[in-house]
């Protein structure tokens, strides 16, 4: 990153730095639906690879009634994995993920999600620090103007803090959570309260025929690597950490990462640049993720795969003057 970039003060810190999501299990209709189920081993290999936390994303609403009561096996399961990690001093963000009726009808199913919220905030009550709250996975879509989404965010809050008043909550912004969409948002006021955004860009290069895109699937067209390639991510990570600054939120990249049909040296040289510009401007990370559609994680083998190891904890930071 550039000179600038190292000499600006770093924002709050977010209080997971290195994480991982566990993604495709517990947010799939059914855990294994697609391909993997969490393991206690899977959490082991995590910490014993230097992560300190994981974002696990559930969906809750296919698992849950129409006031909000969860399924009390699938609760169960939630709390045997949060344990697991907690067990081995690793953060947990615990979110709610694919609530695709709440971004398609706003109207009929805030309730539901407010309720879902006091059933979740009650059931993890006692939960220590280290686990994290994260509302809404990626609201996204014309229903979620910058207003409405503070207000749901604002009313989803006020009911978590009724059982939880210290508990760290994670917010994003619209657009899928990107980048520039923090300019058009504000978080909620509240003492306790951090920022998450995702980063899949060059979209065109990280999901270049995914396999689940189908014919819709982008085409590149070209090898990733270039200096002007570096400086756009180092830009993009840049101003992400400059709005954390002028508004003093702690600040994670909750989401990066790229599928596996892209050659496995050009997905590691991406996350590294990704990595490195979070490190540099002082932003926790959390890479899209471990055994599921963008892995990290080498099921055949057990173990992390060495080219994304090294991407992810390589101990110096690569620099590209922008």
């Amino acid at each position: 990153c550039s000179r600038e970039a190292r000499s600006q003060a770093a924002a709050a810190p977010f209080p997971m730095r290195r994480g991982v999501n566990l993604g495709n299990a517990l947010e799939a209709p059914r855990e294994g639906d697609w391909g993997y189920r969490i393991e206690a081993g899977h959490l082991r290999a995590i910490g014993d690879a230097g992560f300190d936390g994981v974002r696990l994303p559930v969906r809750w609403d296919v698992h849950a009634d129409r006031d909000g009561r969860i399924d009390a096996a699938f609760l169960s399961r939630v709390h045997e994995v949060v344990s697991w990690a907690v067990d081995l001093d690793i953060k947990v963000q615990l979110d709610v993920h694919h609530y695709d009726a709440l971004i398609q009808n706003p109207n009929q199913e805030t309730g539901r999600f407010l309720s879902l919220w006091r059933h979740l905030g009650e059931s993890f009550a006692s939960a220590p620090p280290g686990l994290l709250f994260e509302l809404l996975n990626e609201p996204n879509g014309p229903a979620w103007d910058g207003a409405r989404l503070r207000d749901l965010q604002a009313a989803a809050l006020e009911t978590v803090r009724q059982s939880n008043l210290e508990r760290l909550v994670v917010l994003g912004p619209g657009n899928w959570q990107n980048i520039d969409a923090l300019t058009q948002w504000r978080p909620p006021e509240d003492k306790n309260i951090a920022v998450s955004v995702h980063y899949y860009e060059p979209h065109a290069f990280t999901h270049q025929h995914a396999a689940w895109l189908g014919a819709d699937a982008p085409v590149f067209g070209r090898g990733w690597g270039t200096d002007e390639d570096r400086a756009a991510i180092n830009l993009h990570i840049r101003q992400a950490a400059e709005w954390a600054q002028r508004t003093g939120y702690a600040l994670q990249l909750g989401e990066f990462g790229v599928n596996p049909a892209v050659p496995l040296d050009q997905r590691a040289a991406w996350i590294r640049t990704v990595r490195d510009a979070c490190v540099v401007y002082g932003i926790g990370w959390c890479v899209w993720d471990f055994a599921g559609a963008f892995p990290i994680w080498d099921r055949e083998r057990g173990e992390i795969i060495p080219e994304m190891r090294n991407a992810l904890f390589a101990r110096d930071a690569w620099i590209v003057d922008d």
